[in-house]
């Protein structure tokens, strides 16, 4: 836990931009310091996307919805209580996009990447195999966890 004491998440420059904290096993004990650490709030993406569902919605189609989806995580840097994020299960809309034909995946980080004027430090915490390929190193983060959990 010792690294997690050191990542100091506030400090990110731009700070109107998304970042990346990549991180394969991070477990609750070690993300609850990290947000203490940082005066971070975690929003997890899953909870905030089925709070957007409406009941007579029979299909998500995300990937026809990149706009909408981007949108939102603007919106919860806008909403959010405290002055940094932490995003996490964005994993799963990253995933369900790799796995549609003709994947929009190349415009969804260019689109992410791109995206400014956000109202709060966003980090957006993912699983290393999904790192961009082309992602600037400036606003990305890895966390190498000391052991087996």
């Amino acid at each position: 836990m010792s690294i997690i004491n050191h990542l100091y998440l506030k400090d990110a420059k731009p700070t109107d931009i998304p970042h990346l904290l990549l991180w394969d096993t991070p477990n609750d004990l070690e993300i609850n310091q990290l947000l203490f650490n940082n005066n971070a709030q975690q929003i997890s993406y899953r909870d905030n996307l089925l709070g957007r569902i409406k009941k007579k919605q029979k299909f998500l189609m995300l990937h026809e919805n990149l706009d909408q989806e981007l949108e939102a995580i603007k919106q919860i840097c806008e909403y959010a209580t405290k002055p940094v994020i932490l995003l996490t299960d964005l994993d799963i809309l990253i995933t369900y996009l790799y796995t549609q034909p003709d994947s929009p995946i190349s415009l969804f980080w260019k689109q992410l990447e791109y995206m400014r004027h956000l109202q709060s430090i966003l980090w957006i915490l993912l699983p290393s195999k999904l790192s961009p390929p082309n992602w600037n190193k400036r606003h990305l983060e890895s966390v190498v966890s000391d052991g087996p959990n």
